[in-house]
């Protein structure tokens, strides 16, 4: 797209940048007391979003906060043309396959509480909230739509959740990587910086789970996503072939997401459970600190789309999170190590 035919979208955008929440007013949120939580955000862009509730529902408010991303990306895809928007459109659908991930989660761990659903059916015609009610995971991967009933059809529930997230992770990221190539060159190498980020802690996550849930080493390959942008998938055989997730880091290739990981690891270390959640969040908030560089100037090319998107969506996470650390009175301090 060229400048003239950015600028619609452009100026919808430039507003709603503006009002994007900053780390001093989650902060404040986190710190709020949780009566006020409800007060806080009902002085916030988010005030239609919470109207109505009396108190802090966790649920309630993420799903409400899901409707809001979801039609941010809407807006935009409606303000745009193709390519970008043919790439922006397979962008969305990473929140259809959250979906399905979250709906497999569930069936495999025997949860009976529905998970919460990004509301995309209606865009992508495909009614994933049906198969809630599969009574198993083989029935759940038999009532898919493709294309992931195709990706899932020969796996099974004696298949660990890993076979089948990165099956499904490795044909959106596929379709995002082929639209991505249509875009104009500018286009194209601004959107290799914020789709590589994510792949890169996508591969870096695949790597760490796989040493958690015990992966041997020479497997592990067959999991990374076939793409990356600063993670050398090609330098990491000494890591992949580590005998823990300590040793693992530090066998990485020298890199900011090594500096970041090796951060992570007295915390590791000192924990009972070894939850590979703080090197999760750390891996995040470094991707979120490189998104943010593309809003610098505002420039009227796809960084001010990416860049705003992407920290919507970071947003909304915090804010449920939030939301869930207000209803189980967990300490602000608590709450704060939680966001990205």
């Amino acid at each position: 797209m060229s400048v003239s035919e950015y600028a619609y979208v452009f100026a919808r955008i430039r507003a709603r940048v503006s009002e994007l929440m900053g780390e001093r007013d989650l902060r404040a949120l986190a710190d709020a007391r949780k009566d006020d939580f409800l007060a806080i955000m009902m002085e916030s862009p988010y005030k239609a979003s919470v109207e109505g509730l009396t108190a802090v529902d966790a649920r309630a408010i993420e799903q409400a906060l899901k409707h809001e991303l979801i039609d941010e990306y809407l807006m935009v895809i409606r303000s745009t043309e193709p390519p970008v928007k043919d790439f922006l459109i397979e962008l969305l659908r990473r929140f259809e396959v959250m979906n399905v991930k979250a709906i497999l989660r569930a069936k495999l761990a025997g949860v009976t509480e529905p998970p919460l659903l990004f509301p995309v059916e209606s865009f992508f015609r495909r009614r994933m909230s049906v198969l809630i009610d599969a009574d198993s995971l083989d029935s759940v991967i038999k009532r898919l739509d493709d294309p992931y009933r195709g990706i899932l059809a020969d796996y099974g529930s004696s298949l660990r959740l890993l076979d089948i997230e990165t099956a499904i992770d490795r044909e959106i990221f596929n379709s995002i990587w082929n639209r991505m190539a249509h875009l104009h060159r500018r286009d194209r190498e601004i959107a290799l910086k914020a789709i590589g980020a994510e792949v890169d802690v996508t591969n870096l996550m695949i790597l760490l789970r796989c040493k958690w849930e015990g992966v041997a080493g020479t497997e592990i390959e067959r999991y990374f996503m076939p793409y990356s942008y600063a993670f050398d998938l090609d330098a990491v055989r000494e890591a992949v072939s580590a005998d823990s997730i300590s040793s693992a880091i530090q066998l990485l290739p020298d890199s900011p997401y090594k500096a970041v990981l090796n951060e992570v690891i007295p915390r590791y270390e000192e924990e009972k459970e070894k939850s590979l959640i703080p090197f999760e969040l750390a891996l995040q908030r470094y991707r979120i600190t490189l998104i943010k560089k593309l809003l610098l100037g505002y420039t009227i090319d796809i960084a001010t789309i990416l860049g705003y998107l992407y920290l919507k969506e970071a947003e909304i996470r915090n804010i449920s999170t939030i939301a869930v650390c207000k209803e189980n009175e967990l300490a602000a301090e608590d709450t704060v190590k939680l966001l990205i």
